[in-house]
């Protein structure tokens, strides 16, 4: 009456009742117990440039690890990161690029940069 597509049925006044299937299909048991990762974006683009922070945090116990990626689009990456005494810098350039924060071809070259702040930093 009021326009050319009057609104019926706006709002169903209950959910539609989906039929089940009457058995579950069976899982294959090696699959269930085994969960499968997330899976993770893997940056693409290269770090033009690198700079790194070291500082004591307030009960002088531990180093925080602030590092800024500058990457090939001038995206602009800060990380920080509290420095376990077990942590080495080639295990944390792997594991940026595990979790795509880094271009795989970088993990040596950061791995580097980062071993370099380290021995500047703790001596």
């Amino acid at each position: 009456r009021n326009g050319i597509y009057p609104l019926m049925n706006f709002a169903v006044s209950r959910p539609h009742a989906l039929p089940r299937a009457l058995s579950q299909p069976q899982e294959d048991p090696q699959k269930a117990k085994t969960p499968t990762p997330e899976p993770f974006d893997v940056e693409t683009r290269k770090v033009v440039q690198m700079q790194c922070n070291m500082e004591l945090n307030e009960d002088k116990s531990q180093w925080h690890l602030t590092l800024l990626l500058i990457l090939e689009d001038k995206l602009h990456r800060q990380l920080s990161y509290d420095l376990l005494p077990t942590d080495n810098s080639k295990d944390l350039a792997t594991e940026l690029v595990h979790y795509g924060f880094i271009h795989e071809d970088d993990c040596e070259k950061l791995a580097t940069f980062l071993e370099s702040a380290f021995h500047k930093h703790r001596s």
